[in-house]
């Protein structure tokens, strides 16, 4: 397993991690989740980082939201996401992250040990990622594992980080509307 020590001394566990079930682990192996993915899952399971900004998740729970978003979803392999509803999934090998606020894929360069270690460990990423937004915008509520923060009006109905506000919703729901709103194609950088 890849040793993901930077990542948790810079962003700690924010919640009691909870195992994922033997049938969630189970359907990592049906679904060829790839070995690193698996690993890391397995390790950490249902567990929060981050003041709960970063969230794992299971990859067959995002496998028909990245459909809508035009990517091969049964090929992208969702590990984490943040409270605002970007997923970051492994595809052949590499790391890419799907930004549902500005429909925006961002493209796999790192593979996962380096992705977690470095590039999700710099300020960079976070601030790509909205972490100052969502400073601004939590509430005390905490978010279960299928909420997110989303943003209202969303970017392409006219809405901005100073004139809309984030209130919480289902992600599978938020995301799929965020996709049609983006005619269901991820833009690329």
């Amino acid at each position: 397993m890849c040793d993901i020590t930077e990542f948790l001394e810079k962003y700690p566990r924010s919640r009691k991690a909870k195992p994922f079930s033997a049938r969630e682990l189970s359907l990592l192996s049906d679904d060829k989740a790839p070995p690193v993915i698996a690993q890391f899952l397995q390790t950490e399971g249902q567990c929060a980082y981050h003041d709960d900004f970063f969230l794992t998740t299971l990859p067959r729970a995002h496998f028909q939201t990245l459909s809508e978003w035009g990517l091969n979803g049964k090929q992208c392999f969702a590990f984490m996401r943040t409270a605002l509803g970007s997923i970051c999934y492994s595809h052949n090998g590499k790391i890419y992250q799907l930004d549902p606020i500005s429909g925006y894929l961002y493209k796999g360069r790192f593979d996962f040990c380096d992705f977690m270690n470095v590039l999700a460990t710099m300020d960079s990423f976070l601030e790509s990622a909205y972490f100052d937004v969502y400073k601004t915008s939590k509430t005390n509520q905490i978010l279960e594992y299928d909420d997110v923060y989303g943003l209202f009006p969303a970017l392409p109905l006219g809405g901005s980080f100073q004139s809309s506000h984030f209130k919480i919703v289902k992600m599978r729901e938020y995301l799929a509307i965020s996709a049609q709103l983006y005619a269901g194609k991820a833009r690329q950088l």
